[in-house]
């Protein structure tokens, strides 16, 4: 625990922490880096489902590099939100369960981008079953984390 003190005790997470425009500024970059990710790998998900067949594989690749900015700035700001509370944060499981999940999630996102950028001229009308279990994973990974997110605010 000695670190996470330390961090807590650092000026920026006390800014985080105790100033008009720390908090505010880090969770709306949160909500902002999470739905540029998750929307953009929710979509190839229900892509890979057979959802809007008018758009195509090769175009939603090229957005899963947006999707990594987003995932950037969700890592960041979620930095941010964690060092002003993190001894706190560290001990609760609703927070752990969150961070597990987007680990998982960020997985199978890195896994659909390299099977698409990969294979989807191959793939004809039917997507493989194994990366259609990975896009369905991924819709249940994201969506778990999002909800432990969500509940955090009432640890």
């Amino acid at each position: 625990m000695g670190f996470l003190t330390w961090l807590e005790g650092t000026g920026f997470a006390d800014w985080v922490r105790t100033s008009a425009s720390g908090y505010p500024l880090m969770i709306t970059c949160h909500a902002i880096g999470m739905g540029i990710m998750v929307g953009l790998a929710v979509l190839l998900d229900f892509r890979l489902l057979g959802w809007f067949p008018g758009i195509s594989y090769k175009s939603l690749h090229r957005f899963l590099g947006v999707a990594w900015v987003g995932f950037g700035i969700n890592f960041l700001s979620g930095f941010g939100l964690f060092a002003a509370q993190a001894t706190m944060f560290a001990t609760h499981v609703i927070f752990l369960v969150k961070i597990g999940f987007v680990f998982l999630g960020a997985i199978t996102a890195a896994l659909l981008q390299s099977a698409v950028g990969r294979d989807w001229a191959s793939w004809g009308a039917v997507v493989p079953s194994n990366v259609r279990g990975i896009a369905i994973a991924s819709i249940a990974f994201w969506t778990i984390a999002i909800t432990a997110g969500r509940l955090t605010a009432y640890i």
